[in-house]
């Protein structure tokens, strides 16, 4: 009798875990996909702040050796339009920035010093550090969705 209730025991724990390890499975098979589009969308190099009084995005840090670096930004520029198009314009950022990867040549206009100007860059691949925080971010992101909802 002992040895029926242990086997039923054992066949019931993997019934109950099979689907939660199937489940995980799905899981770092999903993580993957969305780490691999993050990675493959490129890396300019700029860190940016959002002034909730203007709307405007102001760059707050150029990562060294970046081809925002290199491209000429600098810490307090505020980004004006992406390839040409207002960067208050969400829809039309969110479209126009889908299409782009590694290797795509951008072109920002930013405000500096009272004087707009023009700024080309050609996208990097993403260091892997970068990419750690922006899973991380978009993991949050979603848990905070979750419990909102």
């Amino acid at each position: 009798m002992k040895r029926s209730i242990s086997l039923l025991a054992i066949a019931l724990m993997f019934a109950l875990t099979a689907p939660a390890l199937a489940g995980g499975e799905q899981c770092a098979k999903e993580h993957a996909a969305k780490k691999a589009k993050m990675a493959a969308h490129g890396w300019l190099g700029i860190e940016t702040e959002k002034d909730e009084a203007s709307g405007a995005y102001r760059v707050t840090k150029v990562a060294a050796g970046s081809p925002a670096e290199q491209a000429g930004f600098q810490s307090g520029d505020v980004l004006v339009a992406f390839n040409g198009i207002p960067v208050k314009d969400k829809e039309k950022m969110k479209a126009a920035k889908a299409s782009l990867g590694v290797g795509s040549r951008v072109s920002y206009t930013v405000a500096r010093n009272g004087a707009q100007q023009q700024l080309s860059a050609t996208l990097a691949p993403v260091p892997e550090e970068v990419l750690a925080k922006w899973v991380a971010e978009d993991e949050e992101a979603a848990k905070v969705a979750a419990k909102d909802n």
